[in-house]
């Protein structure tokens, strides 16, 4: 019978990823590198992922944590709060050498690019819900595809943080949602 995969094991793998993207650069990641810098068998990584794609998608992941699902019955503080949530992530210390480490991977890599667009589409989930119960209350126009919506809302998020390394001043979050959300309103 198999041993059950070591949770220290993975922690100290995943570490070890995201330093060596930190630090070095994607070009410096492989499997033997994140073996080495961890002290963890290449043998065990492979039993945790099936390749290094894999891997590195998982050290973005432990990087940006969780979307919690936010529904305190407020749609529009709702998506604030989420745009808020979706902040911190882009902001979380390392998080910009993992994120243009995985955009450079999936540039060229059709396999990888699935696998990341997988892991977003996870982490959009609680936002889509949001803007489904905007849907339901009167606030989004049906005719608007839901995408369309998330894109508005995270657009000015990926402009600040990511092209001009910016930061929102209080209370700018929620007038991007409150603007957005005019845009969206079905027609009077």
């Amino acid at each position: 019978m198999a041993r059950p995969l070591s949770a220290t094991a993975r922690a100290k793998m995943l570490g070890a990823a995201q330093a060596i993207v930190r630090d070095r650069g994607l070009d410096a990641f492989t499997v033997e590198a994140v073996a080495i810098e961890s002290g963890v068998a290449k043998s065990t990584i492979y039993r945790h992922f099936d390749t290094s794609s894999e891997l590195l998608l998982a050290a973005l992941s432990e990087t940006v944590g969780e979307v919690p699902d936010i529904d305190t019955g407020d749609v529009r503080s709702d998506l604030a709060e989420l745009m808020h949530q979706y902040v911190a992530m882009a902001t979380a210390p390392g998080i910009q050498q993992l994120f243009t480490a995985v955009m450079q991977r999936a540039s060229g890599d059709d396999d990888f690019a699935r696998l990341q667009q997988g892991l977003v589409a996870e982490r959009k989930q609680p936002l889509r819900r949001a803007i489904q119960r905007g849907l339901a209350d009167g606030l989004v126009d049906p005719a608007i595809d839901l995408d369309t919506v998330a894109a508005m809302l995270e657009g000015p998020i990926v402009a600040r943080i990511v092209h001009e390394r910016g930061e929102f001043r209080p209370g700018e979050i929620e007038q991007i949602v409150t603007v957005v959300l005019r845009g969206v309103a079905p027609a009077a």
